[in-house]
């Protein structure tokens, strides 16, 4: 080794020398420095053979060829086998290695030996040695080169079992099998003859393999070896049946044998299967999804899946409104769970957007309408990312790309590839193993044995009561705490910070070391949440049969405005996630205002939006079975007999002019009422006076005249007068 101008010598060092006369070219390993004569003992490591002697080299010679160029450091590689523990070798290869290092040891720590060995023909010192430890000399002269050259190491010393057999060398068999004879159990059966594997059955293998093993219909071995053997070896086989005999053939054995030891594994499943499937599942992962974005908002991942619970509807617990579609946003640096969304309706845009809503804006008051008390703090995430990572689904369209454009740059997958965007597809399955599969009613992801209970049966939550309980498993796992943060960023122990998603997006913000945008609630409101046309009336904004009103709207009287001017239109958007409010634009180039539900619906408050279609569709579907009752067809009919009877009554009746029919009818109304009222009989009572005669008439008939008015004329007296 050179230190500037000076030349360092180190026992071990292997140099590389060139034009060392008497000494050939090739490497060498300073085995020891004999100061007292300026001598060096070397050892050929380039040399092959298993008795070498070691050479000497004075020092100044060796120094000249150093500055001449002639001799540098090398570098000389151990067998693999030597770069281990000696206290992780095998007992029994300890055991040896001690035992040859023992029957050397005095040999090689006598530096006298060395010089001896490197400059005499003949050494007495190894003789004498072999014969006090019971070895052959030629033996200790082999293990002195072995320990010479891999080191002067013990370890050098081990067996080298990992040698034997000619591992990974393909070996010829003319007359014998390799292996064990095939041994029958019983006596009673004969066994055939153990098939010898040559050239020419190689050959077959690797073409059957090649044709019809390594497709992607994926046939059994088993399956492939039948065949070979049919397309192949007829020939034996028609001969075997023959001549009575078992058939000579290759075993389904040395068939796996030949595929294991000729083709890896990893092009086996790889050519087995379509190229799709192996990038999504059976590839290596080397790398990680915050490469390309290890700052919060550098890129948000959406995607839905179908809930492994049940539901049913609010308003009525006997009905199962089977499994609601989740949604969530993931900010793919930090793993915080921007926003989500939980409908009836499947993945689609209209499901999309309002999970993307609930992502871009403040969080307190969406978690206040299902009764979770937050400050805004606890779930920090109201901005827009720099990329939005999504599917190929419910993105592609006009109307998402319209909506987002502006916003933020839509990134789509390949088709059939989750792994694009792993960690939303990761937080599904975290949610699902941690609160959703304890809950009743629950699928446990499709993993229902034949004959258990229906799990729809179970259904007991609603989709309000199924919000709550994620809001809530959503808040635990911002804070819960997740190792691969930790080898995210920095910031995280510099800080002192446990590696969770709040932490992590909570000190990139504090640093302003994030890739988010603001955005305004009222943009987002107007952008993202659906747009539907609601009508102005007079009890109210109407939409969905529900009715709502607003302080601006009572102070401008807009309701009284529709009740004598008629109703008319308005631009609204709708937050599926609740029944209490919509935004409203009360004006065309206006805001948009914030409208409660009236009291006329407050059965409905406090409710997601899909429990008002719920109503309207039940409603309509009891006006529909009200069709196919006969109840009208039977009052009909008999209205008209009566009317029919009646008309005849009249018909057949006295004719008296109009006039008379419509004269007195004061008079005959009070005599209608005397001969139609109910008389009660009661017992004679004795008479007193003439007060109390009257007073008994007026008893027996029930009758109790009321106060009077002003006496009115009607249009017959008003005619005779």
């Amino acid at each position: 080794m050179k230190t500037g101008n000076t030349v360092q010598l180190l026992e071990n060092q292997v140099w590389n020398l060139k034009n060392a006369s008497p000494a050939p070219h090739g490497r060498y390993r300073i085995l020891a420095i004999l100061e007292e004569i300026e001598t060096l003992i070397l050892f050929p490591v380039d040399d092959a053979s298993e008795h070498i002697r070691p050479r000497v080299l004075l020092i100044p010679t060796f120094m000249a060829l150093a500055k001449q160029g002639n001799a540098s450091v090398a570098d000389y590689d151990l067998p693999s086998n030597f770069l281990v523990d000696e206290n992780d070798l095998p007992v029994i290869h300890r055991q040896k290695m001690d035992a040859n290092y023992d029957c050397i040891e005095d040999l090689v720590n006598d530096k006298l030996f060395l010089f001896d060995c490197a400059t005499k023909e003949r050494v007495r010192a190894i003789a004498k040695q072999a014969k006090k430890v019971g070895r052959d000399r030629k033996e200790l002269s082999r293990l002195l080169t072995l320990y010479w050259r891999y080191g002067q190491t013990k370890i050098s010393l081990a067996p080298k079992f990992h040698l034997c057999g000619g591992a990974g060398k393909d070996k010829t068999f003319t007359d014998k099998a390799n292996g064990a004879k095939i041994k029958p159990r019983t006596l009673a059966v004969k066994k055939r003859e153990k098939y010898i594997v040559r050239d020419k059955d190689r050959e077959i293998f690797s073409k059957v393999i090649n044709t019809h093993y390594l497709t992607k219909n994926k046939p059994t071995i088993q399956d492939v070896y039948d065949n070979m053997l049919d397309d192949h070896y007829s020939d034996e086989k028609l001969t075997a049946r023959a001549e009575n005999r078992l058939a000579y053939l290759p075993s389904l054995r040395q068939f796996k044998y030949f595929l294991k030891k000729n083709f890896e594994d990893a092009e086996v499943k790889k050519r087995r299967t379509s190229e799709r499937d192996f990038q999504q599942n059976l590839r290596g992962l080397m790398g990680v999804s915050t490469q390309r974005s290890a700052l919060p908002g550098g890129a948000f991942e959406i995607d839905a899946t179908v809930a492994d619970v049940h539901i049913v509807s609010s308003m009525n617990p006997q009905m199962i409104l089977g499994r609601p579609t989740i949604y969530n946003v993931i900010d793919r640096a930090s793993r915080l769970i921007a926003g989500f969304h939980v409908s009836l309706y499947y993945a689609s845009w209209r499901a999309a957007r309002q999970a993307l809503a609930n992502a871009f804006l403040p969080k307190s008051d969406f978690c206040a309408l299902y009764g979770v008390d937050i400050e805004e703090s606890e779930w920090p995430c109201a901005q827009l990312p720099l990329e939005l990572v999504c599917d190929n689904g419910e993105m592609i369209g006009l109307e998402p790309t319209s909506k987002l454009t502006p916003m933020t740059q839509l990134s789509f997958t390949p088709p059939y590839r989750p792994d694009f965007k792993g960690v939303v597809e990761k937080r599904f399955d975290i949610l699902n193993k941690k609160s959703l599969h304890k809950l009743m009613g629950t699928t446990r992801g499709g993993k229902v044995v034949r004959g258990e209970r229906n799990p729809q049966k179970d259904a007991v939550l609603t989709l309000r009561e199924l919000t709550k309980i994620l809001i809530m498993e959503v808040l635990d796992h911002n804070m819960s705490i997740f190792r691969e943060l930790a080898y995210s960023s920095k910031l995280l122990i510099q800080h002192d910070l446990e590696p969770s998603p709040i932490n992590y997006w909570k000190i990139h913000m504090a640093k302003h070391k994030t890739e988010l945008r603001a955005c305004k609630p009222s943009d987002v409101i107007a952008q993202l949440l659906p747009s539907q046309n609601v009508s102005m009336t007079k009890y109210g904004v109407m939409y969905k049969e529900l009715y709502y009103t607003s302080p601006e709207i009572e102070e401008r009287k807009m309701h009284s405005v529709a009740r004598t001017a008629g109703q008319w239109q308005l631009e609204a958007r709708i937050d599926e996630n609740t029944t209490s409010y919509i935004y409203v634009r009360l004006d065309k180039n206006g805001d948009f205002v914030k409208c409660k539900l009236s009291g006329r619906r407050d059965t409905l408050d406090d409710l997601p939006m899909i429990e008002a279609d719920l109503m309207e569709d039940w409603i309509d579907d009891k006006l529909e079975q009200a069709k196919t009752d006969d109840r009208r067809k039977a009052i009909r009919a008999e209205t008209e007999k009566i009317l029919k009877a009646a008309y005849h009554r009249k018909k057949d009746a006295a004719t008296v002019p109009f006039s008379q029919q419509v004269k007195n009818i004061k008079q005959n109304r009070k005599s209608e009422i005397d001969q139609t009222t109910n008389v009660i009989d009661t017992p004679p009572m004795p008479e007193k006076t003439s007060v109390q005669t009257s007073s008994k008439v007026t008893s027996q008939k029930k009758v109790i005249p009321l106060p009077q008015g002003p006496k009115r004329k009607n249009k017959g007296e008003d005619h005779e007068s």
